[in-house]
């Protein structure tokens, strides 16, 4: 089973092979990482059919590690597919990077993911916060990505039996 917070074999190794490639990393504050960032931040910020399609093989290289709390994927191809797929029941979909932390060769983007679903009248945003972390190659292209946020609000309860599984943990606790 698929989950995003234990560290399973595909996860260790894509720690370990991206290290090997964190030697190229732009130096801190330098035109390099503001333009790498940047690539990032202009990739989600307008999380379209057609941006996604155009320019999610540009951000992230052929070969990369990428999981969230649904999927791993090995390919920037593979999560370009399903980024693309993940967009069929929403309206609108944007993310705002609140901040970004470095240390090393590491950063860390806290986020707010926005969502318009269909099936709710158009307008009716709603947000979960979540946390990215991310490695570069020394082209500046993502090798690494791993998210941490909480589905539950945002997308289980939208599941009937879901729905009222959620309500009934959290009124125990």
């Amino acid at each position: 089973m698929h989950t995003q917070t234990i560290p399973d074999t595909r996860y260790l190794q894509a720690l370990t092979q991206s290290e090997s490639n964190l030697l190229g990393s732009p130096q801190p504050g330098s035109q390099a990482e503001t333009a790498m960032l940047e690539r990032v931040n202009s990739l989600y910020s307008d999380y379209t059919y057609e941006n996604l399609s155009e320019n999610l093989t540009k951000v992230y290289a052929e070969k990369t590690y990428f999981r969230d709390a649904f999927k791993q994927f090995e390919s920037a191809e593979a999560i370009r597919e399903y980024m693309l797929d993940g967009l069929k029941p929403l309206e609108g979909a944007e993310f705002v990077f609140n901040r970004t932390a470095r240390s090393g060769s590491d950063y860390y983007l806290d986020w707010t993911m926005r969502l318009d679903f269909k099936k709710t009248p158009t307008g009716t945003w709603e947000e979960s916060i979540g946390m990215t972390h991310m490695r570069f190659n020394s082209d500046g292209m993502v090798i690494f990505h791993q998210d941490y946020w909480d589905p539950t609000d945002i997308v289980y309860r939208r599941i009937p039996i879901a729905k009222q599984l959620i309500a009934f943990v959290k009124g125990k606790m």
